[in-house]
């Protein structure tokens, strides 16, 4: 098997980090380390039987008798092998491990076949113990292979690869502040004077506070609002940068009876308490169908969000449905 070349992090996650002393004759402890930069992610596969060492017709690998006392035994898991097939590029490997037919009280460690056999356990087990498995995960040597060492008595071991770990570059998911306003600005054209705009759908709306007792629908099909009960107005608010000017004001509706009413204003200030008028149109439908009011008379139109909550507001004689609205406006540059 060709070389990996050994770029990837190593990452050290056993299932068991401390064996008895009645297993293993003195208390173990392991320790990890997290280095900076990249990290690894890790890809789920269907489960596949790389290593068992019981003889046929159990057998998979090259293996065919149980690792002996203070034994480590070595296997490649990179490529194909076994059951298994994994990517060369692959770094860790995680597996369900299972010690058999156990002859005396041991432990069993997976670790990178090209690194020192860590203080650690993956596995314990007491003598003549039933079938014992545990998940372990492990870093993967620079040539592809991992190792398995049996500390005491005679075991026969079953490996089942569940998933890999591959090398991720996090760039290409997280950007800077200053990578997002440039997209930002980018998306938006913020050529200082150009004309922006921002929509308020159907549900940006709720009801006006000040048109008590009018019933606020929105038809869940056709995906607009309407009245039943009389007129009704309802506002969205409006959320623009402090110092924005809006240029225009549009309204879009429907009309199932001629000369009936569809206004719209801009307001700032709390509900009840407005202050600041500074755009209001009404138009008369005349004949049944759409609507489009737009407004471009605008006074003191730039938002001073800093002191003022601004909305629009929709008003609507019975039979009128809306669709929506949106605001055209500039930066200063």
């Amino acid at each position: 098997m060709s070389a990996v070349a050994p770029t990837r992090g190593r990452v050290w996650l056993v299932a068991t980090a401390v064996a008895s002393s009645v297993l293993c004759g003195s208390l173990m402890s392991a320790s990890a380390s997290v280095s900076s930069g990249d990290r690894s992610v890790y890809v789920p596969i269907t489960p596949c039987r790389v290593m068992d060492t019981r003889p046929a017709p159990d057998n998979v690998g090259a293996r065919t008798a149980p690792l002996i006392a203070q034994e480590t035994h070595t296997i490649s898991v990179l490529g194909a092998n076994g059951q298994c097939t994994l990517p060369l590029d692959a770094n860790a490997v995680t597996m369900n491990v299972t010690a058999v037919n156990p002859t005396d009280a041991s432990y069993l460690t997976v670790f990178p076949a090209d690194a020192e056999r860590p203080l650690a356990s993956s596995v314990n087990w007491v003598a003549q113990q039933g079938a014992t498995p545990n998940a372990v995960t492990s870093d993967i040597s620079a040539d592809g292979r991992v190792s398995f060492f049996n500390n005491a008595g005679s075991v026969d071991v079953i490996a089942d690869i569940v998933g890999y770990f591959v090398g991720h570059d996090h760039d290409d998911r997280y950007y800077t502040e200053a990578e997002i306003d440039a997209k930002l600005a980018a998306k938006l054209d913020a050529t200082p004077g150009a004309a922006r705009v921002l929509v308020l759908g159907v549900s940006d709306f709720q009801p006006y506070t000040n048109e008590a007792g009018v019933e606020f629908v929105i038809d869940p099909v056709s995906n607009i609002i309407t009245n039943l009960n009389g007129n009704l107005c309802f506002i969205a608010p409006v959320h623009l940068p402090d110092g924005a000017t809006i240029t225009k004001m549009v309204a879009y509706g429907l009309d199932l009876s001629p000369t009936l009413n569809f206004a719209q204003t801009l307001i700032g200030g709390p509900l009840g308490n407005e202050v600041g008028f500074v755009a209001a149109s009404t138009v008369s439908a005349g004949t049944p169908g759409a609507v489009v009011l737009e407004d471009t008379t605008i006074q003191s139109a730039v938002i001073d969000s800093k002191n003022l909550a601004y909305t629009v507001r929709v008003c609507l004689d019975v039979k009128l449905a809306a669709e929506g609205a949106k605001l055209e406006y500039t930066m200063p540059s």
